[in-house]
């Protein structure tokens, strides 16, 4: 506003001084068209010696007329004639203005004549008598126009600046009133309601599409501090249950004395359970350095060499339910990944597709080179884990990546586990650029596809 206050003064400014220019500039050429007119007629009838021409009325009582008045001097300084109005006001112009005009020039000066302002201009005559004929305007109109052009100017700056002022704080209120609603918003989210939205503008401008952001993030933010809180939860529970039986079983075993065999067995279930609940620990702290995104040094990596390990891992688990167990992955494909880390992963989705599985069942490992899609694209290695098993239902397939998440809890229990294989193999594969699914497999049961960057190896 303060910007917009000194420009609009500075274009006044430069408006008005630029009139009054115009105007005396025009004002000095109607009075050298006069005087050259005034000197002509005052010697045009050479019987009657030198004499004046005036109005025989008050000029000033006709508008459409300008009030003229004149004066002959002589070299002297002496008023010889003037017009009436005048009456005996002695020489108007000074000394050396007479002077100048005496040496040809046509010296403009402004004066005061019968009480009102003017302008006057000076010619000498040619002959041998020399005198000088003044012809003067009066300038109280060109100063009244003047005023009128200032009180108009500064009638025009006031409005400009109050209506600006009105709208700029108009449509500012109007701007930021989306800014307010997200600040009130903001204070409900901050005093804790994470569950609280912010209003989307109606229109499409640089806010609505921060609210949109923000909205997303607010979303995402709520829906990972439900996910930690959920987390924390189940992490208490999963912990909870091993030292409750922990706690159990030494409570009962002090009750009274026991053999050392006793007390071996005592401790044989001790350490099963401190081992559980160390691999949970280690569980735990391995899918939160994947979700901190604390990645590991990054290589080719052999993908059948390390199907391969997992596989003679697995044989004896899979053999105690007669689960086949088959591997089908070319020799030359590699991943981009961490090989211990890539090892885990198939680890977990082999065990899961052991578990979830019936006796005399089959779980199918295969391995291949997906073509880029784009010039600009690069390759996958494709790698899906399929059991005959159970099918995962269509509203589990996300679900079952979710910590602590079991389609059978009972299953689970009894296999040992606690729910984090899929959730720690998803943020692995995260880790390292890839993609983890469910997905229709040929045939019943379930199968897992792991999309990782990749192709067979140059050599």
């Amino acid at each position: 506003m303060l910007a917009f206050g000194l420009v609009l003064t500075l274009a006044d400014l430069v408006v008005y001084v630029g009139a009054r220019n115009f105007l005396r500039r025009d004002l000095d050429a109607q009075l050298r068209t006069l005087a050259g007119t005034e000197l002509a007629s005052a010697v045009d009838e050479p019987w009657d010696g030198v004499h004046l021409h005036d109005f025989p009325f008050e000029a000033g009582s006709l508008p459409e007329f300008a009030d003229k008045f004149v004066q002959l001097i002589d070299a002297q300084g002496v008023v010889l004639l003037q017009s009436p109005i005048l009456q005996s006001t002695p020489s108007l112009l000074a000394p050396d203005v007479i002077g100048r005009a005496l040496q040809g020039q046509s010296p403009l000066a402004d004066v005061v004549a019968a009480t009102r302002p003017g302008r006057m201009i000076g010619l000498a005559s040619q002959g041998p008598e020399r005198y000088v004929i003044a012809v003067g305007l009066f300038t109280d109109n060109l100063e009244a126009t003047l005023r009128q052009l200032r009180t108009l100017l500064l009638s025009v700056w006031v409005g400009a600046v109050g209506l600006t002022a009105v709208v700029g704080f108009t449509l500012a209120s109007r701007a930021l009133m989306p800014v307010r609603r997200i600040t009130e918003k903001a204070a409900f989210i901050a005093a804790g309601q994470f569950a609280t939205r912010l209003d989307v503008p109606k229109v499409d401008d640089e806010i609505g599409r921060m609210t949109r952001l923000l909205n997303e993030m607010l979303e995402r933010l709520h829906g990972a501090l439900e996910a930690n809180q959920r987390f924390a939860a189940d992490a208490s529970h999963e912990l909870r249950g091993p030292l409750t039986a922990m706690l159990g079983e030494i409570d009962v075993a002090l009750k009274r004395d026991r053999s050392a065999d006793d007390y071996r067995q005592v401790l044989d279930r001790l350490l099963d359970r401190l081992h559980v609940m160390v691999r949970l620990t280690e569980d735990l702290m391995l899918l939160v350095r994947a979700q901190e995104q604390q990645v590991p040094a990054v290589g080719e990596v052999g993908v059948a060499d390390i199907l391969n390990r997992v596989v003679r891992r697995q044989r004896d688990a899979a053999a105690e339910h007669r689960i086949s167990l088959d591997v089908d992955a070319p020799s030359g494909l590699v991943a981009y990944a961490d090989a211990g880390l890539l090892e885990r992963v198939f680890d977990n989705l082999v065990t899961n597709a052991i578990q979830y599985n019936h006796d005399d069942g089959t779980v199918q490992i295969e391995a291949s080179v997906r073509a880029a899609s784009a010039e600009w694209a690069a390759d996958q290695v494709v790698i899906t884990v399929q059991n005959s098993g159970a099918t995962i239902p269509a509203e589990e397939r996300e679900r079952v990546f979710e910590r602590f998440h079991r389609l059978d809890p009972s299953r689970s229990r009894r296999t040992g586990g606690a729910g984090l294989g899929l959730a720690i193999s998803r943020e692995i594969v995260r880790l390292f650029k890839g993609t983890i699914r469910v997905t229709d497999g040929v045939g019943p049961g379930t199968t897992i596809e792991v999309c990782l960057p990749g192709g067979l190896a140059v050599s």
